[in-house]
């Protein structure tokens, strides 16, 4: 094989790879995120039957703050930054008595693991408020305020949630009663559609603008010293797009181990020191 067709060879080979992260970046970058939410009221898929020990441990702790399950949903985010699709697991839950949602997401693959919490609270005027264990975020203002404090203590979560909650209704707001699984996806079409395709434009030209910047400036070298079409240049494009798609899909596969670890770790310490007390 010449240098003239192995260039080429070279080329499409890099061209597929990078194609493949750098086409939903731009499309992300344009405006073309796209945003679909829904979901079914069968609780049956809620239970603990087979269920693995990261959902198991925010089950547990769901139902021992009075929480009933309501049904499961699926929220998709085609065009996410460098991703084509993205789908959340959401497994919905609500306290009659304290009027308030709360739901287990399921991070996509590779993580594939349920972590984040959020609990919510639906306004008459379609309005939401939401209170995470991801991280510590203080209130916003608007109709789509989110919140949040980074723990696996789901009570220490709703404490923030219901005085942010009780603020907002001493303000002047009227919470929506209906316990109802479309009453808080209909909220979350609403307020966090918008939030979300923004969030993912914005990681789309980052990423391409990136990767881009860092293609270029380490192509110069051979490109400079043996031309465009020499198979130097496409083979360096080839070896840095495979890194970076190895490298972040490996990254996110630790982190999800990370977090099923530290989860189930957690999980097992109050039978552990239950059974010492014996």
């Amino acid at each position: 094989m010449d240098d003239t067709t192995l260039a080429i060879v070279l080329w499409g080979a890099a061209a597929l790879l990078l194609g493949w992260t750098w086409i939903p970046a731009l499309i992300a970058g344009l405006g073309g995120p796209r945003f679909q939410l829904t979901g079914s009221e069968d609780p049956t898929a809620l239970q603990l039957t087979n269920a693995t020990p990261d959902y198991a441990f925010r089950f547990e702790q769901l139902t021992k703050l009075g929480y009933e399950p309501v049904g499961s949903a699926t929220m998709r985010l085609n065009f996410h930054g460098s991703d084509w699709r993205h789908d959340f697991q959401l497994r919905v839950f609500w306290s009659r008595a304290k009027q308030t949602f709360a739901f287990v997401q399921k991070q996509p693959k590779p993580l594939d693991v349920w972590w984040l919490v959020s609990f919510a609270t639906v306004w008459t005027d379609g309005a939401l408020l939401l209170t995470n264990n991801g991280a510590d975020e203080p209130p916003g203002e608007g109709d789509y305020i989110i919140q949040g404090i980074e723990t696996d203590d789901l009570a220490a979560v709703e404490a923030l949630h219901v005085s942010t909650r009780d603020r907002l209704i001493a303000a002047g707001k009227r919470i929506e009663r209906d316990g109802g699984l479309e009453t808080l996806l209909a909220a979350i079409r609403k307020q966090a559609s918008p939030a979300a395709r923004y969030v993912a434009v914005k990681l789309g030209q980052t990423y391409l603008t990136t990767h881009v910047v860092i293609h270029v400036i380490l192509s110069l070298p051979p490109a400079y010293l043996n031309g465009l079409g020499h198979w130097g240049v496409p083979t360096v494009n080839l070896v840095l797009g495979t890194l970076f798609a190895v490298g972040e899909y490996f990254a996110r596969r630790r982190a999800g181990a990370t977090l099923m670890t530290q989860i189930t770790s957690q999980r097992q310490e109050p039978s552990l020191s239950s059974h010492f007390a014996k």
